[in-house]
């Protein structure tokens, strides 16, 4: 189960993805094909109710991904 502290990051970390996934026009499709991922997988991250937290490689990999540094989609 995750925290409240963990699925507030959670949280973060999914409005963001969707906001720069949108800024760049990418679908869910695109983006997890750039991040290097299946589909299903980005789909899972996206749901702020999934508990999956990804790895700091997996945040790296949808950064450069989403054409950003990865703190912003931790900010």
């Amino acid at each position: 189960m995750v925290d409240g502290a963990l699925l507030r990051i959670k949280s973060v970390l999914v409005k963001n993805m969707k906001k720069y996934r949108g800024k760049l026009l990418l679908t869910q499709e695109a983006a997890a094909e750039k991040a290097n991922m299946t589909v299903k997988y980005w789909q899972r991250l996206e749901m702020i109710s999934q508990s999956d937290l990804p790895s700091l490689q997996m945040i790296s990999k949808i950064a450069k991904a989403l054409e950003v540094p990865i703190w912003k989609l931790l900010q």
